[in-house]
Order: C-alpha cells, then structure tokens, then sequence
C-alpha cells in the first residue's frame, strides 16, 4: 500500500473541498472495498477523506417512502423497522448478500460506489 494522506471531514462541503484539492482522492465510508482495493495496488489514493460520520440517517417520508443517507451501514438499513415491514425484499437481500461483518462496515454508498477488482464500476 502506498503512503497518502488521511483528513476526516467535518461535514459535505468540507469534504468536497478536501477531495477537489488533491488529485487522485477518494472518499472513505466503511472502507470494505476500498481498502482491499489498496492492499492491491488497484486503487492508490493521494489523499482518504474520512466521511464516515457523515449523512447517516435513514428518514421516513410522508409519501411512505424512505430517505436512505449514504452513509448508513447497511446492518442498520436492513434492521430499520420502516424497511422490513415496507421493503422487506430490500432488507432480505441486505441480509443474504453479505456476512455480519461486512454489513457491519458497509455503507449504502459504498455499495453504489463499489468497484470489482478489474477496475470497473458495477
């Protein structure tokens, strides 16, 4: 793994300033793929901002839907009373698609953001 720097920000704009200062940065959330990626060498980030704190909410609307931060562990998501008695196939295939452990660090947005081994975005 190569050397970078490591900032944790301390909310949205800070951390897009972060990352728009330094080439080659890269967000850090539960770290579950991105850290793999690095032990690799398929991903050398310059910079790791740290925003794991950030936008962990899961919101009810008043439609009947929900608001998922991008945040959010996905143990949460698929515990979330409004998610199992609304989206129930949501929270089963949380569940089902990964072990306690990686739920535990995953986030929703690092699910969105996850990168296969070769490089390419799913």
């Amino acid at each position: 793994m190569n050397n970078f720097v490591y900032t944790r920000a301390d909310d949205v704009p800070s951390a897009i300033r972060s990352s728009s200062q330094h080439a080659g940065a890269k967000y850090l959330g539960g770290g579950t793929n991105l850290v793999d990626l690095m032990r690799e060498h398929i991903e050398q980030p310059a910079l790791l901002v740290d925003i794991t704190h950030l936008n962990t909410h899961i919101e009810d609307l008043e439609d009947g839907g929900i608001r998922i931060g991008a945040g959010v562990k996905n143990t949460e998501v698929a515990n979330h009373q409004a998610v199992r008695e609304r989206f129930p196939v949501l929270a089963q295939a949380i569940l089902n698609g990964a072990s306690g452990q990686i739920r535990n660090m995953a986030t929703v947005g690092g699910n969105v953001m996850q990168q296969t081994a070769t490089g390419n975005r799913l």
